[in-house]
């Protein structure tokens, strides 16, 4: 009986181990890109699973194993991440593309989940090709995004038991859903999966996501202004005025893509009951308020420390540009409206 006993301990101790991911990611770099590498994974908090010195012919290999499967970055000494990669137990290798970067690929997972990216790609580079002049522009546009959709809820759908699913799920398809879209599409997902950390950690933040949501009333936070002084949202939102809540940083290339159109908004609607509370993220505090000193930025600045309880976290922040269109009484009317959008939605507010 005790034989019988110690042999089921280490069956399930092996089957435990099973479980795991063994991961064996090799490649080599352009000349010089860098000393060594390391292999980042990042959730909640960013943890560095392992790393490797880079050979005098610039090739790496990194080895070492996963509890579970899950989406992690091969990063260089200064912190950049030179390619994406789903962990999985066939060796993978990263390949140089010829305009600039890597790719992870060789493994069943990591080349499944490239031909998915390969196909969603296709068809926003079509998108980003339309020809805005043509009468039929509308039409075109609406009918791609529509097949992007439907390519990615597709290789979702077929992936609900696997990394590629999870990853699709948690950082494309979930942008465009409610709250309560996200909790059905997360319960499709096999017990297995919803078991990762990564769906996990997405179900908590679903309920962070839904407290502001379209509907919502804003939520007061604390902030740094831009001259060292505490400022609360509550000073702004709900006093009769209608309020940009725009999460930003001075290195995030898309947010100064919208500049030009929040000073136009600014210029057209300061005077009729319109602010723009500009959040920023930066962590040169020096360069953010030069640059914003620099660039004609008229409106109310604040930062964020980025700790636990930010207004990052409180407002479920996953990517910047990130705003919200809080109405007179205080109220979150739109999210994430950019460019001409934003002045079409603003026109509306003061007919």
């Amino acid at each position: 009986m005790k034989r019988i006993i110690v042999a089921l301990i280490l069956l399930a101790s092996l089957s435990a181990c099973q479980r795991g991911v063994r991961y064996d990611i090799s490649g080599r770099l352009a000349q010089r890109a860098a000393s060594t590498v390391y292999l980042v994974v990042q959730n909640n908090s960013t943890d560095t699973l392992a790393s490797a010195t880079v050979d005098r012919d610039n090739t790496f290999r990194l080895q070492g194993r996963v509890n579970e499967p899950t989406t992690a970055f091969v990063c260089d000494d200064n912190g950049n991440a030179l390619a994406m990669l789903l962990t999985e137990s066939s060796p993978v290798t990263l390949r140089a593309l010829d305009g600039g970067g890597y790719i992870a690929e060789g493994g069943p997972v990591n080349d499944k989940y490239n031909l998915i990216v390969n196909r969603l790609s296709d068809v926003a580079q079509q998108i980003v090709s339309l020809d805005v002049t043509s009468e039929y522009a509308g039409e075109m546009y609406e009918s791609l995004v529509a097949k992007y959709n439907d390519i990615l809820s597709t290789a979702i759908t077929d992936n609900l038991d696997n990394i590629i699913g999870v990853e699709l799920f948690t950082s494309q398809e979930s942008r465009t859903m409610t709250a309560e879209d996200m909790r059905v599409r997360l319960k499709q997902f096999s017990s297995k999966m919803r078991n990762t950390t990564p769906l996990r950690e997405f179900e908590r933040y679903i309920e962070v996501y839904a407290r502001s949501e379209v509907g919502q009333p804003f939520i007061d936070v604390e902030l740094q202004n831009i001259t060292g002084d505490k400022t609360s949202l509550s000073e702004l939102c709900g006093k009769g005025k209608w309020v940009l809540l725009d999460f930003w940083a001075t290195w995030c290339e898309p947010c100064l893509m919208e500049l030009p159109y929040q000073q136009e908004a600014y210029s057209r609607y300061a005077l009729r009951g319109f602010e723009i509370c500009a959040v920023s993220l930066d962590r040169d505090i020096d360069r953010w308020r030069s640059f914003v000193a620099q660039n004609n930025m008229l409106w109310t600045h604040l930062i964020d420390s980025q700790e636990q309880g930010s207004a990052a976290e409180t407002y479920a922040l996953t990517a910047l540009p990130t705003n919200f269109l809080i109405s007179p009484d205080g109220v979150i009317v739109a999210r994430n409206i950019y460019g001409e959008d934003l002045l079409h939605e603003l026109s509306h507010c003061f007919e």
